[in-house]
């Protein structure tokens, strides 16, 4: 059955279609408002055993897939693993036959077509739908902090198979990941281990044209539909003068959230809908401190959570 994310906004909708035959919804985030002039709000489909109380999708239909369906995920997953290990197996081979670094910009943009790729997989294999608005002129975008909500580990697939040769800022444990480390290690991802070098490098490359990405809450989201805001990604922006564009990430499933397993199924079909909202131009005599929490009030007026889904909130 198909279905859609419809916006208030007047402008053209890109979309991924991915949709399936269950569902499921997980768990986490923190309320917000809008500052934003339009928003743009999220509506799930009546064909789910769901209430609508005070804007919240409640008493969704929980109950596990089996079968076919348990068996097309269990082949998505495989996928992304066996994609994971082959680039990690390339970056190990790299570095033990040759000192010389990859390029990186070619590296980005093959993560780009495998994400894109993978996204299109589970489009066909009816488990996840994905939109994406406000993006339509993202690749004219230079020098730019995309600082985005973090509900689940798609939100960086998303990003990446949709904004060109982005780059990242990751985890120092994600780096060390078997399935994930090795395609970081190619694209020459920014580690946040060490916060002097990461600030020295996202603002050398950020002076230089490239768009980073960078959660604010650092992590995914341990309460929804928000956590707490470290203040990096604005000392980061305010120290190369970039401007900071917001993004919001709606989603009706927290299954790849803080407590996501390859090893449980999900209740498919899943939306994700991405708004590339608010800019919030820096300049060297801003308060890292002040901006962050600006920001965060920000997004914390606009978001709001049942425990297993974030949405928009209606103007």
């Amino acid at each position: 059955m198909k279905r859609t994310l419809p916006t208030s906004v007047g402008s053209v909708e890109e979309t991924v279609k991915i949709h399936g035959t269950n569902r499921e919804l997980g768990s986490r985030r923190n309320p917000w408002q809008a500052s934003v002039d339009v928003p743009v709000v999220m509506n799930f489909p009546p064909t789910l055993t769901t209430k609508q109380q005070d804007g919240v999708v409640t008493g969704l239909d929980t109950s596990r897939p089996r079968g076919r369906g348990a068996m097309i995920q269990a082949a998505a997953h495989l996928y992304f693993i066996a994609s994971g290990l082959w680039l990690t197996t390339r970056w190990m081979s790299r570095r033990a036959l040759t000192k010389s670094s990859p390029d990186a910009i070619k590296e980005r943009r093959g993560l780009q077509r495998r994400f894109s790729r993978y996204l299109m997989l589970l489009r066909q294999w009816n488990m996840l739908e994905v939109t994406f608005h406000g993006f339509e002129d993202c690749q004219h975008w230079r020098g730019n902090v995309l600082a985005p909500n973090h509900p689940s580990l798609m939100d960086a697939v998303a990003l990446i198979s949709r904004v060109p040769e982005l780059d990242c800022v990751m985890n120092s444990k994600l780096l060390r990941d078997p399935v994930m480390g090795g395609a970081a290690k190619l694209c020459d991802y920014v580690c946040n281990s060490a916060p002097v070098r990461m600030l020295r490098s996202c603002q050398n490359r950020l002076t230089a044209g490239s768009n980073i990405l960078i959660f604010p809450e650092a992590t995914r989201t341990l309460t929804p539909p928000l956590g707490p805001f470290h203040q990096g990604f604005a000392l980061a922006a305010i120290k190369a003068g970039a401007p900071i564009r917001t993004i919001f990430i709606e989603c009706d499933s927290l299954y790849f959230g803080r407590n996501f397993s390859f090893f449980r199924p999900a209740c498919c079909p899943m939306s994700f809908h991405l708004t590339a909202a608010r800019v919030f131009p820096t300049s060297p005599d801003d308060n890292p401190r002040t901006l962050s929490a600006e920001i965060e009030n920000y997004f914390s007026s606009q978001l709001m959570s049942d425990g297993h889904s974030i949405i928009r909130r209606t103007a």
